[in-house]
């Protein structure tokens, strides 16, 4: 059955605990087209099955040392480390869909994270012993507080102070603005303006994403010929913007309905 992913994505945005990996997959059907959303979460509930699923430490070993996941050095840029259905077929990734891919498995073998988003970097904690983080760009690696600050000082090179609320749970759909942050900032570099498209599209659905972007994103769909969409999108943004602000975008509205002649 036919799925539109971007439709999807908006509704799981409305339930604030929503499935990760659903978010994800739906994220990585767009860099992925034809991606069988069903077969997907199949080979996820079939990586539970072959995890151990007895205790926390079982179930990374499993998943780390048995099943061979690990942190994408080679090619850390590479977008396909941040679309989960490849993730899962490769076993690499970079933090934050390798954590995603834990937090995934452990829902579903009894095992509750939540995800930590130190700048720089991203972390699980164990919900039910939460002095303990997991970097899983590490193999599984198992942190307390003050191993989470030697590792920002590492990754920062020591030149910016560190902050205790940086080990606090940060919700699902900021997982899922970061998750396309970095996607946007792959396909920006590389002058990628089809997959900013998209990318775009969906970070505008997060809740705490600056305007901004969806004045860039008007700007990416004339740049692509959709000027009836860039039209109605600057139109949208003029009706909430400040005088100076409507006037621009009610000009570059009327430019992009000039331009569909």
């Amino acid at each position: 059955m036919a799925w539109d992913p971007a439709e999807k994505f908006r509704q799981l945005l409305q339930d604030e605990e929503f499935a990760l990996h659903e978010g994800a997959l739906c994220i990585a059907a767009h860099g992925c087209p034809g991606m069988d959303l069903q077969a997907e979460l199949d080979r996820l509930h079939a990586l539970v099955d072959r995890c151990d699923r007895s205790s926390r430490d079982g179930m990374l070993h499993s998943l780390f040392s048995e099943l061979g996941f690990h942190g994408n050095r080679a090619d850390y840029y590479d977008p396909r480390n941040s679309f989960l259905n490849e993730v899962i077929h490769r076993r690499t990734g970079i933090p934050i869909s390798l954590a995603v891919l834990t937090i995934a498995i452990g829902q579903l073998s009894g095992n509750d994270f939540d995800g930590i988003g130190l700048p720089g970097h991203f972390l699980i904690r164990d919900r039910n012993e939460t002095d303990v983080f997991i970097d899983v760009y590490a193999g599984g690696a198992l942190l307390d507080a003050q191993g989470c600050e030697q590792l920002f000082h590492q990754i920062t090179g020591g030149d910016k102070g560190f902050h205790p609320a940086y080990l606090a749970p940060v919700d699902h759909s900021s997982i899922m603005e970061r998750m396309l942050g970095n996607l946007r900032a792959i396909y920006a570099q590389n002058k990628d303006y089809a997959n900013l498209e998209w990318v775009l599209e969906l970070r505008t659905m997060c809740p705490s994403v600056p305007a901004g972007e969806a004045r860039q994103l008007g700007m990416i769909n004339m740049e692509r010929g959709r000027f009836d969409q860039a039209a109605r999108r600057f139109e949208q943004l003029a009706q909430v913007a400040e005088d100076d602000d409507e006037d621009q975008l009610q000009r570059l509205a009327t430019l992009a309905r000039a331009r569909m002649n």
